[in-house]
């Protein structure tokens, strides 16, 4: 158990510094030099006449011994004059249930330390339930984000088509236009884009909406078979003067 304890120890201290009591020196020593690859530089050895000298300069007293009986009683903490943590990891128990009673002595048993790791376990467990949900909510982010790009290219193509239109509809009217000048022609030219700009803003507000993936590709789906659309790379493939209309079946 010893052995198990100065592992754990190090693991997270490896310079923790330490003193370990035995009535044997020579087996203390042994112990410390079987683990020192994993820590120990501060780590010292005392013979267990030596143990209240040990635990009246520690802040923390581990125990784990064979002794049937307790080696640490609250009669023996009476004259401690400073702060001190037990734990008892023996089986059975080293220190005596009323130690904790010791004003500045705090004492746990290997079954606090279970109930911490429990409380510590079902916290973990939380907050990995919590990291799944937020890591669930930015999937679906980027997964809303992924369905919108479908739209952007049939979005190019309606801006495209629309500004055709403006374009021939403007040059049917260029003859009635004559009369006007460079900067009347201009501000004509604006009106016509600014209206058509306005008459598709909410179709691309639209196709930003967070709404559910389905949602979202059947209102891109709508858009495309509405306006007969192509996305723009496949109307630049179409031969010149045709239509989307005219593509054959499966392009």
């Amino acid at each position: 158990m010893a052995r198990l304890l100065l592992i754990a120890l190090y693991s997270k201290q490896p310079d923790i510094q330490l003193t370990l009591v035995n009535r044997s020196v020579d087996k203390a020593q042994e112990l410390l030099d079987e683990v020192s690859n994993r820590g120990g530089s501060r780590a010292s050895v005392a013979p267990a006449t030596e143990m209240w000298d040990v635990i009246g300069r520690s802040d923390v007293v581990f125990t784990a011994t064979a002794s049937k009986d307790p080696i640490i009683t609250k009669a023996d903490l009476e004259s401690i004059e400073r702060s001190l943590m037990l734990v008892d990891i023996s089986v059975p128990l080293n220190i005596a249930g009323d130690c904790g009673e010791v004003d500045g002595v705090f004492s746990y048993t290997v079954d606090d330390l279970k109930k911490v790791v429990q409380a510590n376990a079902e916290k973990r467990q939380k907050e990995v339930l919590k990291a799944k949900r937020l890591i669930g909510e930015e999937v679906n982010k980027y997964k809303l984000w992924q369905a919108s790009q479908g739209a952007v290219p049939y979005l190019a193509a309606l801006k495209s088509m629309a500004e055709g239109i403006r374009l021939t509809e403007t040059d049917k009217m260029s003859k009635k236009l004559n009369g006007l000048d460079e900067t009347e022609r201009a501000a004509v030219d604006k009106l016509t884009r600014h209206i058509i700009d306005q008459l598709f803003r909410p179709i691309y507000y639209s196709m930003k909406d967070a709404e559910e993936i389905d949602a979202k590709k059947n209102k891109i789906w709508a858009l495309k078979s509405m306006f007969n659309l192509e996305p723009e790379y496949k109307r630049r493939l179409l031969p010149q003067g045709s239509t989307p209309a005219q593509l054959p079946a499966g392009a």
